[in-house]
């Protein structure tokens, strides 16, 4: 039995981006806004996961429920010059009580 053909893709997580001067670029479709990325920022709130999951679990500030556009970038030089790179400066965890009545 021959072997099918379709591409044989292996998993490409955000710890693959670590090696250059890669960013995620995560465009959302609906507000137009374009944002930056370091890799090492987004396995630190997300962990070590595909690229194309982040299109499921980050969501625009604009409010859709719409599926962004996620996509690994290689900047040249001009491009690199002018371009804004969001950057992580803490984790804010949320403390909530729940009460319970005896």
């Amino acid at each position: 039995m021959p072997e099918p053909y379709w591409p044989k893709t292996k998993a490409y997580v955000l710890s693959n981006l670590n090696d250059g001067q890669r960013f995620v670029r995560i465009r959302c479709p609906a507000c137009k806004k374009t944002h930056h990325y370091f890799p090492t920022d987004l396995i630190a709130i997300h962990g070590d996961i595909e690229v194309d999951a982040l299109m499921r679990r980050m969501k625009c500030a604009c409010g859709g429920s719409h599926v962004l556009d996620v996509s690994t970038v290689i900047p040249s030089g001009s491009e690199a010059a002018g371009m804004k790179v969001r950057r992580l400066v803490a984790i804010q965890i949320k403390r909530v009580p729940i009460w319970r009545e005896d």
